[in-house]
């Protein structure tokens, strides 16, 4: 059996470390106290209710993964660059499996583009879709997509992971796949915003389709596959995201409609998880700007986070937009 690493010991990170198939799993974090629980007392303040099994070691020294074969990637998107450089002193396998859903706003990248920039050999895949880290780790039933350009890393990696709850799915669209995962982060705080301000299920649905809509303009550019918005990592993760009280983004957008006279950023640093949609509107309002690329709805998220824009000012800019096409 391979021995696998797991960096971050978030709710995600240890929900993808209690299904993969290993001998031993090394989990890395920072914190000390999360990996003495772990160790301890096979429980994680992050992922409630859950045993954690006993192949599971948890460590907060990056020196302890040099043995694993495969990296599963599960840290906050901003940080990741500077983790992954702090593994090049160490003699590693190069493969990885990138589980985090975000775009690095000092650069606006994807994180496989980053990857590629610090091992440029590195082996990619990139997991995606709807999975809310609770229900994986009860073993509910969950489809995933699993992207990679390489058919062979795919079929080594669905080896670890693939099992009768956790069904994956191939692509070898990277870019569409990760674009999926990061965007809807953002349109899930506009959900919420919606669901704050009592606008009613019409209103819910109209967001979602025209959001996605969105994200359709935006893949063309990037040069991803149309089709793949239409899976699990696109269409699939959004309905979810958007849906769900268990959602980070979209408690985050409720939040914001009652609290309108607070800072946004004391709002996001109040949170006890990373809202990695406050971060990724602003990586891809500035992509879509650099691109000419009309997209409303996600220019009134980024301008309600970032530019102190008046929420109800904001929505009756999108609804008294031009007639348009549903798709152009």
């Amino acid at each position: 059996m391979k021995r696998c690493g797991i960096i971050g010991a978030g709710a995600w990170g240890t929900a993808i470390s209690t299904i993969i198939r290993s001998e031993k799993i090394y989990i890395w974090t920072r914190n000390k106290n999360t990996s003495n629980l772990i160790n301890k007392k096979r429980i994680s303040k992050n992922l409630k209710g859950i045993k954690i099994p006993k192949n599971i070691v948890a460590t907060s020294d990056l020196e302890d993964l040099r043995g694993c074969e495969y990296f599963f990637i599960a840290t906050p998107t901003q940080q990741t660059a500077s983790i992954i450089k702090s593994l090049k002193k160490y003699k590693i396998k190069k493969n990885f499996i990138l589980c985090s859903k975000g775009i690095e706003i000092k650069s606006g990248r994807f994180l496989s583009e980053i990857i590629k920039d610090i091992f440029p050999k590195a082996r990619i895949a990139v997991l995606s879709g709807p999975s809310f880290a609770d229900e994986v780790a009860k073993k509910m039933p969950t489809a995933v997509l699993l992207s990679s350009k390489s058919k062979k890393f795919f079929d080594e990696v669905s080896k670890l992971i693939n099992n009768t709850y956790f069904r994956v799915y191939y692509s070898n669209d990277i870019l569409g796949c990760q674009l999926g995962g990061a965007i809807k982060n953002i349109y899930a705080i506009g959900a919420g915003i919606v669901k704050g301000m009592g606008l009613g299920e019409n209103a819910s649905s109209a967001f979602i389709s025209r959001s996605f809509a969105e994200i359709l303009r935006l893949g063309k550019v990037i040069g991803a596959n149309e089709k793949t918005f239409f899976g699990l990592s696109g269409l699939g993760d959004l309905v979810l995201t958007c849906n769900s009280n268990k959602s980070r983004n979209t408690n985050f957008g409720r939040i914001l409609t009652k609290n309108k006279n607070i800072k946004i950023f004391n709002i996001v640093k109040t949170q006890k998880t990373v809202t990695e949609g406050y971060y990724t509107s602003k990586a891809l309002f500035y992509y879509s700007k650099k691109h000419k690329l009309e997209m409303p709805i996600l220019k009134s998220i980024y301008r309600i986070l970032y530019q102190k824009a008046v929420i109800e000012k904001e929505i009756k800019l999108v609804l008294n937009r031009s007639i348009k096409k549903e798709f152009y």
